[in-house]
């Protein structure tokens, strides 16, 4: 109501009011005639004893104006720091908040008040929002970070092209059917940003402890587990590697039964399904039928899942981020889609 010139004068009065109230004074005796005037001059004909009993209680509506202007004020100030810290207002739920940067969100810990009641935790859900608002506090010094990419490396890097010691490094964490990811690659790719940097990435199947499969995508474990795997067979006279060019039609290849591929892993593959496009998608790049089969050993194995928790503990314990795609080069990072423009500049 604040944003609305003819009751700029009345939150002002209320606030008075609280204050007189608080230092055990009387409020206004004239406060009550202006609430009439400004707020139920309309209805005083047609509703008289509502209005007369509005003006009785006018203490307790200026209080509760006051508590909804600062609880906003503060709302406010908080969704301001998140967006600044997280660049997104909501840490909870990423993808909640409309300012944020085009980003899949990271499924978040938080629990709803049913889900406290059910399981007991009422404490745990009333002291929430102070945790998270502790957390946010605590990440402000990483907007000041000079953010290095080659200290968070996985152990067995793969570079878009080969290793240049002239170029500085470029480190993005993807999720292979965050459609976020394919329109960072696309970005990357129109910008011939690799050209700049040796990129190279983390794979990161995003969780999420709702879903049956336990990944916010129902097959993103089962393509990371192979982008993985690829990694470890090199494909013979190929510019590009084999993964990333698997990472390539996972992000632009036209699907099977949609538009996009993407959505056919993440609407309509069964599991089998999703596996047997995958080896087709190996056969494409170049691999012969022995090494898809040396590939899939490789991609089931304790040593590919092994790497993959490692990846994930960088990412969720190093890097911290909430949102997926994240990049980092030249000093700074971003979780979102960074546009071809700045990437081309930069």
């Amino acid at each position: 109501m604040g944003f609305f010139p003819e009751y700029r004068k009345l939150f002002a009065r209320s606030w008075q009011c609280v204050f007189k109230k608080v230092t055990l004074q009387p409020c206004d005796i004239n406060l009550g005639a202006e609430l009439k005037n400004k707020l139920l001059g309309k209805f005083i004909f047609k509703y008289p004893k509502t209005v007369k009993f509005f003006d009785k209680t006018f203490t307790f509506w200026a209080f509760l104006f006051v508590a909804l202007n600062i609880w906003s004020l503060v709302y406010a100030g908080l969704a301001g720091l998140n967006l600044w810290v997280y660049d997104t207002c909501d840490p909870v739920s990423g993808e909640g908040c409309s300012l944020s940067g085009e980003a899949c969100g990271v499924a978040s810990t938080a629990i709803t008040f049913d889900q406290a009641v059910k399981d007991n935790k009422l404490g745990t859900w009333a002291t929430q929002p102070f945790t998270t608002f502790a957390e946010t506090v605590s990440k402000v010094p990483n907007r000041f970070t000079n953010w290095e990419p080659k200290n968070y490396l996985p152990s067995d890097p793969s570079y878009y092209q080969k290793y240049d010691d002239s170029k500085k490094t470029a480190l993005e964490a993807i999720d292979p059917s965050c459609v976020y990811c394919a329109k960072l690659f696309s970005n990357i790719k129109e910008s011939k940003f690799y050209q700049k940097y040796n990129l190279t990435f983390l794979i990161y199947p995003i969780p999420s402890p709702t879903n049956a499969s336990g990944y916010k995508f129902q097959h993103s474990y089962l393509m990371a587990r192979y982008v993985q795997a690829t990694k470890k067979v090199a494909l013979k006279e190929a510019q590009v590697p084999g993964e990333w060019q698997l990472i390539e039609k996972f992000f632009t290849a036209k699907g099977d039964y949609n538009d996009k591929l993407q959505d056919d892993f993440k609407t309509t593959f069964d599991k089998a399904q999703a596996e047997a496009k995958i080896k087709v998608l190996l056969k494409e790049i170049g691999y012969t039928d022995n090494e898809v089969v040396q590939i899939t050993t490789i991609a089931n194995s304790e040593q590919t899942k092994n790497d993959l928790a490692a990846q994930k503990d960088i990412v969720e314990n190093k890097i911290k981020t909430i949102k997926i795609p994240t990049i980092m080069f030249n000093g700074r990072r971003f979780d979102r889609v960074v546009d071809a423009d700045y990437l081309s500049k930069n």
